[in-house]
């Protein structure tokens, strides 16, 4: 269900080489963090965010993005790569405020939030990677590259079945919160997508599937989190923990009773490891989540908490 917020929201909608998109930012008057950028995965709209956005929105503006190729932004052919995409996030974050931001990336949208990071150094205060991978295993490449073929023979009951089994652990012998809930809300989001929004998928999927690698050049140098479901068959945690290791200044921990839909399944547990990483607080001992690894930092003295954010 679209995010409903008595808070001051605009819209911005904006262009990059003739294709339209669209950001989205609901300010919070009252903010004690730097604002919190969500970048959404493949089925991800930007005002879609529910109980994930309503619980930021208590420490934080929020803005979110409909980037082309998915979301209400114009269809993006798949030979554009993640540079591009992250190329529009700056653009819009460039009209909203000139402050650094806190941002996070979900599935498909941690590639775009980790270029982002890194093409524009001081930009971002701290960034947050759930169901990241630097990397596709041979299993999920065949298994992307079928649902794309199930979309095109019009063969929709597969497709949602692929997609179920790709993005959720379906093991009758693994607790995974709210399962037959989230099970029923996405199989009828993915028997509800148009025309339109198939065509975004495969587009996106066959960008994944050609562009999927961490790019060249310097790792993004603010602190990290990335996190994952400890059942997530997609990114597994075997996968985001890789992508972790890659940063200077990493934590990697994994959600109990998740897999890879995590702000579905455990909302408030998610934003609160959220806030607590964007406020520099310790991650330690937190019952919702396995013990957290620190990658690459000399010392695990608390980090300093982020800057004050300049008003607009």
């Amino acid at each position: 269900m679209p995010t409903r917020t008595s808070l001051s929201e605009e819209v911005i909608p904006l262009t990059l080489d003739g294709y339209a998109y669209s950001g989205r930012v609901v300010h919070q008057p009252g903010a004690r963090l730097a604002p919190i950028v969500f970048v959404g995965g493949a089925f991800q709209y930007q005002n879609a965010w529910g109980r994930l956005e309503q619980g930021c929105l208590e420490a934080a503006s929020v803005i979110t993005v409909d980037l082309p190729g998915w979301g209400g932004a114009d269809g993006l052919p798949a030979h554009y790569g993640f540079g591009f995409l992250a190329e529009a996030l700056d653009q819009l974050l460039c009209k909203v405020t000139s402050s650094p931001v806190n941002v996070l990336g979900t599935s498909y949208g941690s590639a775009v939030a980790y270029e982002w990071a890194r093409e524009h150094p001081g930009r971002a205060e701290r960034v947050a990677l759930v169901g990241a991978t630097s990397r596709l295993t041979d299993a999920t490449r065949a298994s992307v590259e079928d649902s794309i073929r199930l979309v095109e023979e019009g063969r929709r009951a597969e497709f949602v079945q692929r997609v179920l089994d790709g993005m959720m652990c379906r093991s009758p012998w693994v607790t995974v919160s709210r399962r037959a809930t989230v099970v029923r809300c996405l199989t009828r989001a993915l028997y509800d997508m148009s025309a339109d929004d198939l065509a975004k998928y495969c587009n996106n999927s066959r960008r994944l599937l050609a562009n999927l690698k961490v790019p060249d050049g310097p790792p993004v140098r603010v602190p990290v989190l990335v996190a994952t479901g400890e059942h997530d068959p997609l990114s597994t945690p075997a996968l985001s923990r890789e992508t972790a290791a890659l940063c200077p200044d990493a934590r990697f921990t994994t959600l109990r009773d998740a897999d890879h839909l995590v702000h579905l399944e455990c909302p408030a547990q998610l934003v609160d490891l959220l806030l607590r990483f964007y406020s520099g607080e310790t991650l330690a001992g937190l019952e919702y989540c396995t013990p957290v690894e620190h990658f690459g930092a000399r010392t695990r003295a608390p980090l300093p908490g982020p800057r004050q954010s300049a008003g607009r």
